[in-house]
This record gives structure tokens, sequence and C-alpha cells, in this order.
């Protein structure tokens, strides 16, 4: 009898604990923000929106409690993963010394994920080639975000790239580009094409452009994979080329010599430094 009388005040110290944790990690990571114990949310932006999830309120329940816990360590991780560097190798073979390069992420809406896969994702980068490590600066690199705010921010809900079975390519070297763009039509394929070289004033040169469809893309990308034995069970096959629309989220600039990407413009709010949001 006696033990039971403990475990709910057990269970209150911790949810006051964890409370008092969540808050001050939450208003630290909304810094930026203006987030503080009289803090009242401003829920026309995507990071008041999560600012305000994020704040644990003394009536959460404990499985909303966690819940915050792990979207608050998921968002970070996110937002300061460790970099990588994509580089064409002709691009390389062009020029020594890395140029910077900008990146363009796109996600699958989770509202239209299909059951047991993950969210589809797209990337799209180029070589900024009128500029090295020594000549880029911060307003070069605001004016870029600017630019790719008003091509794919689209007043807020963000462009949305239709992915599709079908490959079109862009070459132009001299111009950074190497672009390869699935999609459903070569009519979408020039839309995504021109807004990617409307972020360097760049007017396409269709004839630098290619198209291709497979003979049988639905037996060479079907829609539902089939299984193979893997790691002693069967497990489904990954997806290849699914269709799916993924809207953009994220604009990043990879210099080399600086230890993060510099985030340029984000829509998704899990990005504090970006230079353009919403």
């Amino acid at each position: 009898m006696e033990a039971q009388n403990i475990q709910p005040v057990q269970e209150e110290t911790l949810q006051a604990i964890i409370r008092r944790w969540q808050n001050r990690e939450t208003r630290e990571y909304f810094s930026d923000f203006g987030v503080d114990e009289n803090w009242s949310p401003d829920l026309t932006t995507h990071r008041g929106i999560l600012a305000k999830a994020l704040l644990h309120e003394d009536e959460d329940p404990y499985m909303v409690t966690l819940l915050k816990c792990w979207f608050l360590e998921h968002i970070r991780s996110q937002a300061y993963r460790v970099p990588y560097y994509g580089i064409p190798v002709s691009s390389f073979q062009e020029s020594r010394k890395f140029r910077p390069q900008v990146a363009l992420f796109f996600q699958e809406d989770l509202a239209d994920v299909e059951p047991g896969y993950p969210p589809v994702t797209g990337e799209i980068s180029f070589r900024l080639m009128d500029h090295t490590t020594e000549t880029i600066t911060p307003t070069i690199a605001g004016t870029f975000a600017n630019r790719i705010r008003t091509a794919f921010g689209v007043g807020g809900p963000g462009y949305v790239w239709r992915k599709g079975k079908d490959m079109a390519t862009y070459n132009d070297w001299g111009k950074g580009y190497a672009l390869q763009i699935l999609t459903r039509s070569e009519s979408e394929a020039r839309e995504v094409i021109s807004k990617v070289l409307d972020v360097q004033n760049d007017t396409p040169d269709w004839s630098k452009m290619n198209y291709s469809q497979n003979e049988a893309p639905m037996e060479a990308f079907p829609t539902i994979p089939g299984n193979d034995f893997i790691f002693g069970q069967t497990r489904r096959r990954p997806r290849k080329r699914p269709i799916a629309s993924v809207r953009f989220q994220t604009a990043l600039l990879h210099v080399h010599g600086l230890p993060n990407p510099v985030v340029l413009y984000d829509r998704s709010g899990v990005h504090p430094t970006a230079l353009e949001t919403g």
C-alpha cells in the first residue's frame, strides 16, 4: 500500500523535471524568436507554430511530453546534421578548386506518404562557377537566398516538383549545371530546370537538355517492388523512381572551408540561422 502511494509522487516529480528541461531547451533553441516566460505565440509563421507545439503545458499527458522531447531532438538533429559534399566529376575536372555549391531539398508531404514507405525526397544541386571560396560573401549569399525564395517559395506553400519515372538531364559545365530531373513529362522537366536556372538569372539553352523514357517503366521501376530474402527474412525491395510530388523545403550553400553549410532559405522552420525564411 505504501509503495502505491509513493508512485504518483515520483511520476509528478519526473513530469515537473521534464517540463522544466523541455521548456528551457525549447526557449534556448528559439531564442532568436524571443521565446521567454511571457512569450505570446505568433502562429502565422512556421517557427512560431513549432515553438508553441514544443513548449510543455501543465496539462500535457506523459505521451505528449515524450513526443515533444523526441520532436525537439529530431528538429535539432536535422538542423545541425553533419554536412557532406557532392561534386560532379566533370566540374571537378574543369576546375581543381571546389566552387560553391547550392543544394535544393524537397520532400513529400506526410499526408501523401504511402503506408510502409518513408517520404520520397529530392535534391537538385549546381555550382556557382562565377564565384570561388574567396569571392563568395554573405551579401552575395543573401542575393541567392532571395532569388530562391522567389523561385521556390511560391508565397509560402513551397514549389512542388512532380517526380516520375522519366529522366531529363541538363548539362552546361561552364555554368555549373549537371542536372538530373526525374519527371512525368517533358514540359514539367522544363519548368523545374527553368526555375533552377532562375537562381543565377540564366536562360535555358534547350539544346543542352536530353529527355529519355524507359521502354517498360512499370517493369523497370515497379510501383510496388517485389520481395527479396534480406538479413534473415523476406523484405520488400526499395522503390525505384516512385511517382510522388515533393515540396521544396530548404536551400543550402556549401562553401569549401566552412565546417557547416550556409542555410540560404528554409520554409520548414527547422533552421534558425537561415538567411531567408517563410
